[in-house]
């Protein structure tokens, strides 16, 4: 069904999802209609739905188009996972940022069958599993555990960033995970 591209290549599914992705994020799902995400991406509402039978359905794609967080792909372990908090520093500082996606999304869809649940909750393994690779990879003695801390520290900087509408949580994360890879008593840590 996905043989209609745009003329840079990208599918049309894809380039509808990404438009609804933009406006979800910048104005909330509940919000957003297909009118809206048609007129947009400069399509009609019969070819929305056409991709995407279903708004459900259209909001669970959305969410794999972003925004993201970019986790670093290079250098040590312990370099990857601090720059991943490197990242989301840089994340909530962009002045477009308007909280989580996925956290935005868990928060609107309260259905638990909702489609789009399903891709937050994927996202979130993901997440976490990423953590535990690193750590894995420097041989830490409770990657497990250490894994669902950072991914705890992950989220609550992403929340709180939103809620006081500053970076300081982000920060404070940082330094936090730092603190707990290394298992430096809090003592020992830098200040913020």
């Amino acid at each position: 069904m996905d043989r209609i591209r745009l003329r840079d290549g990208v599918p049309l599914a894809q380039h509808i999802a990404a438009t609804a992705a933009v406006l979800f994020y910048q104005r909330g799902i509940a919000v957003v209609g297909v009118d809206l995400i048609a007129a947009r991406a400069g399509v009609s509402k019969r070819t929305v739905y056409r991709h995407f039978p279903t708004k459900d359905e259209l909001v669970a794609a959305a969410l794999l188009h972003g925004p993201f967080v970019v986790f670093p792909k290079d250098g040590a372990p312990h370099q990857r996972l601090l720059g991943a908090f490197d990242a989301l520093v840089a994340f909530v500082e962009d002045p477009a940022y308007r909280g989580c996606p996925y956290i935005n999304a868990a928060v609107e869809l309260t259905n638990p069958r909702h489609p789009a649940r399903a891709i937050v909750q994927q996202q979130a393994d993901r997440r976490r599993r990423w953590f535990k690779r690193r750590l894995d990879e420097m041989a830490h003695p409770q990657a497990e555990l250490i894994a669902e801390e950072l991914d705890i520290l992950f989220d609550g900087a992403l929340a709180n960033s939103t809620k006081r509408q500053s970076s300081t949580p982000a920060h404070a994360a940082r330094a936090a995970a730092e603190r707990v890879i290394e298992l430096r008593p809090l003592a020992q840590a830098v200040p913020v």
